[in-house]
C-alpha cells in the first residue's frame, strides 16, 4: 500500500503559483522583508518562489536527516475564511507526511484573519515568545504550551491540531503597496546590519533589482552568493565584508544559542552531572555533524572558521580535527586573553618552549598512549587507568607553564606532533590513544593539524571515578 501523494512540481498544488498570479507581489514583499535576516544567517543558501510553496528558503542544518531544512510560505492577499485556513493547513500537513523532516517551519502569510481566529495568530506567538523567560521554570512553560496545544486541537482537531502546535506559524502581514514593502525592507537591512554604511538613495534600485531578479527567476534558486552580489552592485558596499568566514558556535550545558553562526549541539557532551555518552553516540551524534559541516563549508568556500560557545576537550579536538589545516581551513580559536589564530606561525629563531618529550619503550599490544598535559602531568592517571606499574608503555609530552598567546600554541603544536609522529614512525602502531589534560583551545590547535597519524581514540578523565573514558575515534 503507497502512502500519501503529492505535492510535487507538475501536479495541481505545484502549479498553483503559476497558474495564479494574483498576489504576485505580495509574495514578493514578503520575502524582500525576510531577505537581510537570512543572508546574516551563514547557513542560509538561497530561496526559490514559486517552486512546491510559494516561497521557500533553504538553510544547512548539520544534525537534520538531510544536512538541509526549508523554511516554507505561503502568502495570501485577502482575508481567509475558515474553511480556506483549514485548506491552508491541511497543504501543510500533507507536505510534512510525505516528506517528514524537511521543513523546519511552514507559514501562512497573509494581512489578517477572521475576527474568531485572530488568536491562531496572537496565541502561538506570544507563547513562544514568552518561553526563553520561562526557561528556568519547567512546569509553568509547559502549562502554556499544554493549554495553546489543547486549544489548537480543539479547534482544528487531530491530528492538524497538534502539527499546527509544532510547526504551523501564521504571520499577519498587512503590506500591500510597494512603498510600504520597500520602507519595510529599509527597516529590516537596518536591523540585520546595523553598522552598514549606504547612501540613502541605494535603497530604491536595491529594493527594485532585488524584485526584479526574483521575477526573473520563479521556480530557481537564487543563491545566497547571488543575492549578495546584487545587493553589494546596487548598495555600493558589502554586507558581508569576508564571505569566507564561517562562525560555528558549540551549544553546551552552560550557554544558549547564536542564531548567527552554525550551530553544533553539543550539549550532551558536556559531562558533568550526567556524564559522558557511549562512544558510539560521539560519532553518530557529534562527529557525523561536524563532518557534515565541514564538507559544506569547503562546498560553500569558507576557509576561515571561527569558533564560539563551550567545549569539553574531546569536542575541542575534534573541532580541531574537523576543520584541519590539511583540508584547507584556518581556525579562529576564542581564549580569555584573545584569538588564538591557528596560521599565527611563530617566527624563526623564536624562544623554545620547555616541553619534555619521554618516547615509550613499546606498545601496548598494537596500540601507542599518548599522555598531553599542559601545567599538568597525566602519567599517574594513565597508569591507574591501564593498571600499568611504570610509563615505559607510555609517549609522554608534558609543559611546566601555561601557554599565552597563539605562536606559542602553533609552536607547541609542532613539538608535539613531531614527536608523536616520530615515534609512530618507528614502532608502527595500529591505533594511537590520546589522553590530554590542558586548555581547550590547545586540544583543537593540536586537533587542526593531526593529519598522517594512525587511527586515534580519544579519551576523557571523568574525576569522580579517577578513570578515563573512551570518547570520539578519529580515522
Amino acid at each position: 500500500m503507497s502512502g500519501p501523494k503529492g505535492p510535487t512540481l507538475t501536479d495541481a498544488v505545484g502549479l498553483g503559483g503559476i497558474v495564479a498570479q494574483d498576489g504576485f507581489d505580495y509574495q514578493v514583499w514578503n520575502v524582500l522583508v525576510r531577505l537581510p535576516a537570512w543572508l546574516r544567517n551563514p547557513a542560509f543558501e538561497g530561496f526559490a518562489i514559486e517552486a512546491l510553496e510559494d516561497a521557500e528558503a533553504r538553510f544547512f542544518a548539520p544534525r537534520a536527516p538531510h544536512h538541509h531544512l526549508l523554511d516554507r510560505y505561503q502568502a495570501k492577499m485577502g482575508v481567509l475564511a475558515r474553511a480556506a485556513l483549514l485548506e491552508v493547513f491541511e497543504t501543510f500537513y500533507t507536505f510534512e507526511r510525505v516528506h517528514p523532516q524537511v521543513a523546519r517551519v511552514q507559514t501562512l502569510v497573509t494581512p489578517a484573519l477572521p475576527a474568531t481566529l485572530t488568536w491562531l495568530s496572537r496565541d502561538p506567538g506570544r507563547v513562544r515568545r514568552a518561553r526563553p523567560f520561562y526557561g528556568p521554570f519547567a512546569d509553568v512553560r509547559a502549562a502554556s504550551d499544554d493549554k495553546l496545544r489543547a486549544d489548537l486541537v480543539a479547534e482544528l482537531q487531530q491530528p492538524l491540531g497538534d502539527f499546527f502546535a509544532d510547526a504551523i506559524e501564521i504571520a499577519l502581514w498587512p503590506v500591500l503597496d510597494r512603498a510600504t514593502a520597500e520602507a519595510s525592507f529599509t527597516a529590516a537591512l537596518h536591523e540585520a546590519f546595523p553598522d552598514l554604511n549606504y547612501p540613502p538613495r541605494r535603497i530604491g534600485p536595491t529594493f527594485s533589482a532585488l524584485n526584479d531578479l526574483i521575477s526573473q527567476s520563479r521556480g530557481v534558486m537564487l543563491t545566497r552568493s547571488r543575492l549578495l552580489d546584487t545587493m553589494a552592485v546596487n548598495l555600493g558596499t558589502e554586507l558581508i565584508s569576508d564571505r569566507r568566514f564561517l562562525p560555528v558556535h558549540v551549544r553546551s550545558d552552560r550557554n544558549g544559542e547564536a542564531p548567527d553562526a552554525i550551530e553544533i549541539d553539543g550539549s550532551s557532551f558536556s559531562g558533568g552531572s550526567t556524564g559522558f555518552p557511549a562512544a558510539v553516540r560521539w560519532h553518530t551524534q557529534l562527529r557525523e555533524a561536524l563532518i557534515a559541516t565541514a564538507n559544506w563549508a569547503r562546498k560553500n568556500d569558507f576557509a576561515r572558521i571561527g569558533l564560539s560557545g563551550s567545549y569539553r576537550l574531546t569536542t575541542a579536538f575534534l573541532l580541531g580535527w574537523t576543520f584541519r589545516s590539511a583540508l584547507g581551513f584556518e581556525i579562529d580559536i576564542p581564549t580569555k586573553g584573545g584569538i588564538w589564530a591557528t596560521d599565527a606561525h611563530p617566527p624563526t629563531g623564536g624562544s623554545v618552549l620547555p616541553w619534555s618529550v619521554r618516547p615509550p619503550g613499546a606498545l601496548l599490544g598494537d596500540r601507542m598512549v599518548v599522555g598531553i598535559g599542559v601545567l599538568r602531568d597525566p602519567a599517574l592517571d594513565i597508569r591507574n587507568h591501564l593498571s600499568l606499574s611504570d610509563d615505559n608503555g607510555l609517549l609522554l609530552a608534558t609543559l611546566p607553564q601555561a601557554l599565552t598567546d597563539g605562536t606559542d600554541v602553533q609552536a607547541s603544536v609542532q613539538t608535539v606532533k613531531a614527536a608523536i609522529a616520530q615515534e609512530a614512525a618507528r614502532l608502527r602502531p595500529t591505533f594511537i590513544d590520546l589522553h590530554y589534560v590542558g586548555p581547550a583551545a590547545f586540544a583543537v590547535a593540536l586537533g587542526h593539524r593531526w593529519n598522517g597519524l594512525p587511527p586515534t581514540q580519544l579519551y576523557e578523565f571523568v574525576p569522580a571515578e579517577g578513570s578515563y573514558v573512551p570518547t570520539a575515534l578519529l580515522m
